[in-house]
């Protein structure tokens, strides 16, 4: 027998999708107040008895179109727009099964700023990063991505509604109050099932023991979820704690700066991450992310090797001297090799990272990228699958893999692949419907699957969404390759590789351009690739 409620549980999801419940509320009380306020002002004014009950009726009339208006337009960062229909969001020949979220699952939001000036904010994010970075560490433990649970910073969505979106079953929230050399954390877990809280506490001690607030709240959430540790030692975060906290304090800053991927910020991140040194030399976490990006700045091509390549190898070699144990320093090791011709030792200081932690998402992902720019597709394969099991809400990994697997040939692999993807990027647009990456993804994803409606709907929403971003116009070349529209790709290969960026290896062992190589244009836009 199907189930009765099911018609509901949709109907309810719609109005969700279309913000009707807050529309409704936001509508009652401002109604409810205009009613008050006329009833006690329209009489001392003088005014007939009849403009109170017209006010009644004109609010239950603006009411209705109030409602009307929320359920086909939406509010955005791009102004007012019609809101799409469910289906174009999740086509119904590709709906993921709905999944009971794991008992030893958690999403980390970023902490909220409670200091004085309101300006702790990468303080506060690297708080939370370095406790998901650990937690994720626990093996048989889930972790939503940091790209999804900050997602949620703002604070106005019910942990319940977090759990759903992120298929956890736990939330953590907090807040942190830094005043000099003090600092207080509240920590709370909460039960995205109910919305109860499962464990809180306070802590207010000196900022030299932030990394063992950290870890203790690690700890504190591990036991929660009864969560076993193979080794004390998982969690250890006050290993490679600075001598100077100052240096930790210019660490944050250049890591929520190299966050996003802007030749401005990686510079300044660079920066921070200079300073940090000059504060404290033997800080190895500070030299691994001063490798890291100026690895990102030659990747993007926005800075020339014989400018930053010496420092980048300098920077990834003192931080191996200094912490041979630590995975995340033989990841920016291997970056910085791969870029000096050394990929024999690249990859081996790739597989050295994965033996000290192999659910380290960068090490899986990167290596897989190394490994599809030598063309070794079947070693990507598989390391692009073990980076989504590392981190199962981040769909890129499974969007590279299938053109690895394509060029294996291996065509039940990628079909299955490739709806594993689309099904994760399409969570990712109903989670947040203005991420470009998901859009060209689900467009190069959906075309491959056979909908060739949606994935030009998906495509184009992509290229509005950022018009001049690198990745947004390479992935939809490549889009467009495939859908057989040669000149449309070739003016968007061409526009994305005038930006300065994109490397050549990845684009001559990228499958989705194959039907472009004969062409005399594409071979003048490699050219121009150094």
């Amino acid at each position: 027998m199907g189930d009765w409620t099911s018609p509901f549980k949709q109907a309810f999801a719609e109005l969700r999708r279309r913000r009707m419940f807050r529309v409704i509320a936001v509508y009652l009380v401002v109604g409810w107040l205009l009613i008050q306020v006329s009833g006690a002002t329209f009489g001392p004014l003088g005014l007939p008895d009849w403009s109170l009950k017209l006010v009644i009726v004109l609010v239950g009339l603006g009411f209705v179109i109030a409602c009307v208006l929320a359920w086909t337009y939406d509010i955005s960062g791009r102004g007012i727009q019609r809101t799409p229909p469910a289906s174009d969001c999740c086509p119904p020949d590709v709906v993921a099964p709905t999944v009971a979220a794991p008992d030893a699952s958690v999403a980390i939001l970023p902490f909220a700023d409670m200091s004085e000036a309101r300006d702790q904010d990468y303080f506060c994010d690297g708080l939370a990063e370095e406790i998901l970075n650990a937690l994720a560490s626990i093996q048989g433990m889930r972790v939503a991505s940091r790209t999804s649970s900050f997602r949620f910073r703002d604070g106005t969505t019910d942990a319940r509604d977090i759990g759903r979106a992120l298929n956890v079953a736990t939330v953590m929230e907090g807040s942190v109050r830094k005043a000099g050399n003090r600092v207080r954390v509240t920590a709370q877990l909460i039960d995205a099932g109910n919305g109860y809280h499962l464990w809180s506490e306070n802590f207010d001690r000196g900022l030299e023991d932030i990394f063992a607030i950290q870890e203790e709240i690690a700890r504190s959430v591990a036991r929660a979820l009864r969560v076993s540790l193979k080794t004390p030692e998982v969690l250890d975060l006050q290993r490679y704690a600075p001598r100077d906290m100052r240096a930790y304090d210019f660490y944050l800053r250049g890591r929520q700066l190299e966050g996003a991927k802007d030749r401005i910020k990686w510079e300044y991140s660079a920066q921070m991450y200079r300073r940090a040194i000059e504060i404290d030399p033997d800080y190895a976490q500070a030299h691994a992310g001063l490798a890291d990006v100026l690895t990102e700045l030659l990747l993007w091509r926005f800075a020339r090797p014989e400018e930053v390549l010496d420092e980048a190898l300098a920077a990834s070699q003192r931080a191996l001297e200094l912490a041979p144990e630590l995975a995340e320093a033989h990841v920016a090791h291997a970056h910085t090799l791969d870029f000096s011709g050394e990929h024999d030792i690249a990859a081996k200081e790739f597989e050295r990272a994965l033996e000290l932690n192999p659910d380290l998402y960068e090490a899986s992902y990167y290596f897989a990228r190394h490994c599809f720019a030598r063309g070794q597709f079947a070693r990507a394969v598989e390391l692009f699958e073990a980076a989504h099991r590392a981190r199962p809400d981040e769909f890129q990994a499974l969007m590279i893999a299938v053109g690895a697997a394509e060029n294996l040939g291996d065509k039940a692999r990628v079909d299955d692949i490739a709806r594993r993807a689309l099904a994760a990027s399409l969570h990712q647009i109903e989670v947040d419907p203005e991420n470009a990456r998901a859009h060209y993804s689900s467009a190069s994803l959906m075309h491959y699957l056979g909908d060739i409606e949606g994935a030009r709907r998906h495509a184009d929403m992509a290229l509005h969404l950022r018009p001049n971003d690198y990745d947004t116009l390479y992935n939809c070349a490549c889009y467009y390759a495939r859908a057989g529209e040669p000149e449309q790709a070739l003016d968007l290969l061409e526009r994305a590789v005038a930006t300065g960026q994109g490397f050549r290896d990845w684009i001559e062992h990228d499958a989705d351009l194959n039907s472009l190589r004969g062409l005399p244009r594409f071979r003048d836009i490699m050219a121009r690739i150094e």
